[in-house]
């Protein structure tokens, strides 16, 4: 029963906050703006609750994703709208999942750990405190902080399906605005990224993705849709001329009947492959040499962009050897276009180590008999742009990757009760190992 004079405190306080947002409107543009959108979010906590508040935030942050940087402007250019969101929707969510039981495979937790003391050192021993610890705080969030959230928190998997929908959403509508937009430079195409490499790896991610959607939908015509999100995706790496997102989606196919464990399947795509090499310089042709295959084949603008990263690849060698062992701090090392070269600058050849074991954590369930096993193609998709790409603390990958700490969980520990708010039916499959509704 409802506490006496509850609703009129309740009342009095919307009308207050209400007027207040009123007055702030009329203070200018900028206030008229903040005041939108705190109106809306208030609008949407008293509607729907605090918990399903952070569903909204976390699914709008996986939309974001794949263009996080192109969206900077929305937040004023200083932080990512995914940021934003994500924090939101931690905040939103963390009473629902304090209580739960939280049991990481040792390696994944001992790796970071190593990870985050090297960081914490060499940020310490490598001067300028302010920027070193920004960008270390960045990368330990995304590699650390938000998988072990997720795992946490243990989003139903209907949950986890809509984040995958709307990172494939965001990415569709990127190359929406990418062919209506038109090439930015020498005819590559980035969409609402911020570089036509980024838009290259959208695409295989979004491509990763369908690869666990396609298990998880039995209805044919979601899976013809999916399909057609796989044909507008091997666009979009096409028009981004990324030739690094072209070799990465060729190893994504190479691992696809290993992973499903199908001969058939893995003959159906040699047979595929064999006429793809066939038909190259036909597809060459017809598209130009700005395109992700006629860059691979050293087209266009590839040959000005190898001496490029070869010239930045000796600087960051050189750097490395300076100080090996403690690394030399987080600032300017995206400019090497090498994760790994990026990490063992930062913090040293050990602290490389102990992260590419936080890698292998979160990678290995691949190759297990994981329920949520093929949320992990996306956590290989990272591993394989890794080398030609300048994205140590990168969103695209990693938002949609952290959903892999899901398949480091044991079944046992799948079984606890994660979401209070979310019954299992009689009428949801039963997934060997794991609770009803909770796969």
């Amino acid at each position: 029963m409802a506490r006496p004079g509850r609703g009129f405190v309740l009342t009095s306080a919307v009308l207050a906050l209400a007027a207040g947002l009123a007055a702030a409107a009329t203070q200018g543009l900028v206030f008229a703006a903040v005041t939108v959108v705190a109106a809306v979010y208030v609008a949407v906590l008293t509607t729907f609750g605090l918990r399903n508040t952070g569903i909204v935030a976390m699914v709008l942050a996986f939309g974001f994703a794949p263009m996080y940087r192109g969206a900077e402007g929305l937040t004023g250019g200083t932080v990512p709208p995914t940021d934003v969101f994500i924090l939101l929707g931690i905040l939103h969510l963390l009473p629902t999942f304090l209580g739960n039981r939280l049991k990481l495979p040792p390696v994944y937790v001992i790796g970071l750990l190593l990870t985050a003391v090297l960081s914490l050192v060499s940020v310490i021993v490598t001067g300028d405190l302010f920027n070193n610890a920004f960008y270390a705080g960045q990368w330990l969030f995304f590699i650390g902080a938000l998988p072990i959230v997720i795992a946490w928190w243990r989003p139903h998997r209907t949950i986890v399906v809509w984040l995958l929908w709307a990172y494939l959403a965001g990415h569709l509508i990127s190359t929406a605005k990418a062919i209506t937009e038109g090439a930015v430079f020498a005819n590559r195409y980035d969409g609402f990224t911020h570089h036509p490499n980024a838009f290259g790896l959208g695409g295989v991610t979004s491509i990763a993705i369908v690869l666990f959607l396609l298990h998880h939908h039995k209805d044919l015509r979601v899976r013809v849709l999916l399909l057609g999100v796989v044909a507008i995706s091997l666009l979009s790496v096409s028009l981004s001329g990324s030739r690094a997102a072209i070799v990465v989606l060729a190893a994504l196919v190479v691992l696809i009947p290993i992973v499903e464990r199908s001969a058939l399947m893995g003959v159906g795509l040699a047979v595929v492959g064999a006429l793809g090499v066939l038909s190259i310089p036909f597809v060459i042709d017809a598209s130009g040499e700005e395109t992700a295959l006629g860059r691979l084949a050293g087209g266009g603008t590839a040959s000005g962009s190898d001496k490029i990263r070869e010239a930045a690849l000796e600087d960051g060698f050189a750097r490395l050897w300076q100080s090996p062992i403690l690394g030399s701090g987080f600032k300017d090392v995206e400019q090497y276009h090498n994760v790994y070269l990026e990490a063992a600058v930062a913090i040293g050849i050990l602290g490389l180590a102990c992260y590419l074991v936080v890698m292998f954590a979160l990678a290995r369930p691949l190759f297990t008999h994981h329920p949520l096993r093929r949320l992990t193609y996306i956590v290989w998709v990272f591993i394989g742009i890794a080398p030609t790409f300048p994205g140590l603390w990168d969103r695209t990958v990693w938002v949609p990757a952290s959903l892999a700490a899901l398949a480091m969980l044991t079944p046992e520990t799948q079984n606890a009760p994660a979401d209070p708010e979310v019954e299992p039916t009689r009428s949801q499959p039963v997934v060997p190992g794991v609770s009803p509704g909770r796969a």
